[in-house]
């Protein structure tokens, strides 16, 4: 060993186990040993990130050697990098995704975007919980994960790291980054390109409204992207979990299955855990000034509430039934239906909309589809009510 890598009381080395990460090991067991490199960012650090969230690394301790090189003791991760396993299954893209936006989200409330997530900075442990490293260790190779805005300005941001969380999702569903073409150019100026011309192809291994939720994370405007990690997670479980309940809606949106299915219950999003909260490396940046930052966490509402309307279409109660591998039917009730009735109906992901003149639609949908009702009197007398129904999200 040279004198640049740790001596840790009671542990002994072992081997690399990548660039500036080593392996030792005492008796009671492993654990991995990252090098801070960067003089500058070590010297800017001024504590080691512990959120203590199940989907952050677990970092022991701390210290220097004897070169003066910073260096973490870390929980050893014996499942690897999640890069190295794709292609994976949507359903388990989307449990790692809600794992990994609930980590950010807990990292975002503390006040720390990450500024690196992609699929070599998430790691699995031994039960297969997905987790986040290199808190704003930025690596050479970003740039295919990278928000437009970053490369522009190197403004990152929340809504930055949702982008590359959706980037690293994309590419878990793939084997390859979004804005990567095989076989074809893929020099960083070509990479830039792309990344600054707009959102990347689908997938084509996702039902449709996980497609449009990664694209829409992918938008070169911001704006148009989830404006938190909790935001992004909450559209993740509503895809493969199940709707999104709100409490401030007096209609509860049922979802009934003439065959049902033991679905999975994704766990309950964590409060933000107490934290000492410090900086690592320039990327662990405090973001106290940050207006993009949520100062409580955004919740998502219904279209209904959002509006603050309360006319027929507020009231409805969208039913859903599978009827068939492709085909989910809705239906919808309402409190003092008149002749002449008609309804408009949009899907979640805004591809499909139409009116219907009796209240039930059968749309094809393979995988989850949600959508929304609005009534259209005969008479004319709701015209300038715009307001939507709660959706109705069947899978």
């Amino acid at each position: 060993m040279t004198e640049e890598l740790p001596e840790i009381p009671g542990f002994r080395y072992v081997r690399p186990l990548g660039k500036n990460v080593h392996l030792y090991r005492d008796d009671g067991g492993e654990v991995a040993v990252k090098l801070l490199v960067d003089p500058a960012r070590a010297a800017e650090m001024r504590t080691v990130l512990r959120l203590g969230h199940p989907g952050i690394v677990t970092v022991h301790r701390a210290g220097r050697t004897r070169a003066g090189l910073l260096y973490l003791v870390m929980k050893y991760y014996t499942g690897g990098d999640a890069g190295a396993l794709a292609p994976l299954r949507f359903e388990r893209v989307v449990e790692m995704g809600v794992q990994l936006a609930d980590a950010l989200h807990t990292a975002h409330q503390a006040g720390v975007v990450h500024r690196d997530v992609k699929p070599a900075n998430v790691l699995l442990d031994e039960s297969g919980q997905a987790c986040l490293t290199d808190f704003g260790v930025l690596g050479r190779d970003r740039l295919p994960w990278t928000a437009p805005e970053v490369i522009t300005s190197g403004s990152y941001s929340v809504r930055a790291d949702v982008f590359s969380l959706a980037a690293t999702l994309w590419h878990l569903l793939t084997g390859h980054p979004p804005f990567v073409v095989p076989r074809g150019n893929n020099t960083h100026a070509a990479l830039e390109q792309r990344i600054l011309r707009g959102s990347p192809p689908p997938t084509g291994r996702a039902p449709q409204p996980l497609e449009v939720l990664l694209q829409r994370s992918m938008s070169a405007d911001p704006a148009l992207r989830p404006a938190s990690a909790e935001e992004f997670g909450l559209r993740l479980r509503a895809i493969h979990g199940g709707p999104v309940a709100s409490t401030s809606d007096a209609v509860a949106v049922h979802v009934a299955d003439p065959a049902p299915r033991k679905r999975k219950r994704w766990p309950v999003y964590a409060t933000v855990a107490a934290v000492a909260v410090g900086v690592l490396g320039t990327g662990g940046v405090l973001l106290l000034d940050d207006k993009s930052l949520p100062t409580s966490p955004e919740k998502v509402q219904p279209q209904a509430a959002a509006d603050g309307a309360s006319g027929p279409s507020s009231k409805v109660t969208v039913n859903v039934a599978r009827m068939n591998p492709t085909t989910l039917r809705f239906s919808w009730t309402y409190p003092s239906p008149a002749q002449g009735d008609k309804f408009a109906w949009r899907t979640n992901d805004e591809l499909k909309s139409g009116t219907v003149e009796q209240p039930t639609i059968e749309l094809y949908a393979p995988g989850a589809l949600c959508i929304q009702v609005r009534i259209v009197r005969a008479d004319g007398s709701n015209a300038s009510d715009n307001t939507w129904s709660p959706e109705g999200c069947g899978f």
